[in-house]
């Protein structure tokens, strides 16, 4: 707790000072004022209640009341003539066998252990979330530059055009083209503010006003921040996996209670009749002990339905690990192609489209071309520089979906 306060105190210089904000940055806004990590943690500080009250004994039980009270003949109704009628007062406890209590308390360590395993899953998630929206908005906001970026060539061309139209060495056609394609760019960028709007809305759920801050350079995605080998090998360490195993364990557990009720609990009553001033008091003291006498029909029907529990834990376990080998595989080859595709957008079809929009640009100039095919040359390099960004983009969704799927130093 102390930790979350520092953390969040860090965060509120930050935005004070205006610091622009890192994924790092983002990443502990999200473990500081995240909700749903609250509410697991939470869910762990009931678990840990339940560790300490699983193996007490049951809670006492007071008895008092009238025994063998007169409801017929003439001393009907009166405790002090018959020598049977007592005023009793007493008390009862019971106690489970010690098997059972111990099973007990195993059963409710892992319960315990469950809810840290589900507190890990649910960060590794939400880092991964975090990650995800952060580079959203850092994608947006790189698109929007691109755009603003062909408004200005658009604008410069369309400036130009108006230009030679006034001296007479262009068509109205040609202006009219220009200024058409200027204000079709000025459209994509108010519909990329509105991208860019959602991806912020979108960050502000899991980081709050955080989200207010610039965001600052991003990480290098160029590079894993785990060997690839290790992802592999490593899969047994995947927070959902180990959600799987605590609850393999807390089944586990369960079928150890339901074993020791095989086992006879007993209890203690001991009770005080109050019979003066016309009779001696007596004491009575009792002991119950239970007769499990038809355990195939119940008990051993208690430990067949746990162990049925227990082999679908571990079936379940099975196919999530099936499940996130697959996911983890898939994002390692996203990541892969993604690489190779953007290297092929930065050496091989980017020059190209610069080519092809400086060529046709010289040919306009030189009186060879409309204006036209410069226009859609010029759009084409923008376009052609968005894929590319898209592609960027790939790389990165599969960068967070690699770099935190397991908890590791600086992020724990």
């Amino acid at each position: 707790m102390l930790r979350i306060v520092a953390v969040a105190a860090a965060l509120a210089a930050a935005q004070a000072s205006g610091q622009p904000l890192s994924m790092d940055d983002a990443l502990r806004a999200a473990d500081a004022h995240s909700p749903r990590l609250a509410a697991q943690r939470h869910a762990v500080g009931a678990a840990v209640e339940q560790t300490h009250r699983a193996a007490e004994l049951p809670d006492p039980r007071l008895r008092f009341g009238i025994e063998n009270l007169p409801v017929s003949g003439a001393d009907r109704f009166r405790y002090d003539r018959d020598f049977m009628t007592s005023r009793a007062l007493g008390f009862s406890q019971e106690f489970p066998n010690a098997d059972k209590r111990a099973a007990r308390s195993r059963r409710a360590e892992q319960a315990h252990d469950l809810e840290q395993g589900n507190l890990a899953a649910q960060r590794s998630m939400l880092h991964r979330d975090v990650a995800m929206a952060w580079f959203d908005v850092h994608f947006a906001e790189r698109a929007r530059g691109l755009l603003e970026e062909l408004v200005g060539q658009l604008a410069a061309q369309a400036e130009l055009a108006a230009a030679g139209l006034v001296r007479g060495r262009q068509t109205a056609a040609d202006s009219l083209t220009a200024r058409a394609a200027v204000e079709q760019a000025r459209d994509r960028v108010l519909d990329q503010e509105r991208v860019i709007s959602r991806a912020k809305l979108a960050l502000a759920v899991l980081v709050g006003e955080e989200a207010k801050r610039p965001l600052g350079a991003p990480p290098d995605t160029a590079k894993l921040l785990q060997p690839r080998e290790s992802l592999v090998a490593d899969l047994h360490a995947h927070p959902h996996l180990r959600v799987f195993d605590r609850r393999e364990e807390l089944a586990r557990a369960e079928v150890a209670v339901a074993r020791a009720s095989r086992k006879p609990d007993w209890a203690l009553e001991v009770g005080y009749g109050h019979r003066r001033p016309a009779f001696d008091n007596m004491l009575s003291v009792m002991v119950a002990i239970d007769l499990p006498w038809q355990a195939a029909e119940r008990q051993d029907r208690d430990i067949a339905t746990r162990l049925a529990e227990l082999a679908q834990a571990r079936a379940q376990r099975e196919d999530a690990r099936r499940v996130h080998e697959a996911e983890l595989r898939g994002w390692l080859a996203d990541y892969d192609t993604a690489g190779r595709r953007l290297a092929r957008y930065r050496e091989v079809l980017a020059p190209l489209a610069r080519d092809r929009a400086q060529a046709a640009l010289a040919a306009y100039r030189g009186g060879r071309a409309e204006l036209s095919p410069a226009l859609d040359a010029a759009r084409n390099v923008t376009d052609t520089s968005l894929a590319e960004l898209a592609v960027e983009s790939e790389r990165a969704r599969a960068w967070a979906n690699l770099s935190y799927l397991y908890p590791h130093e600086g992020h724990r």
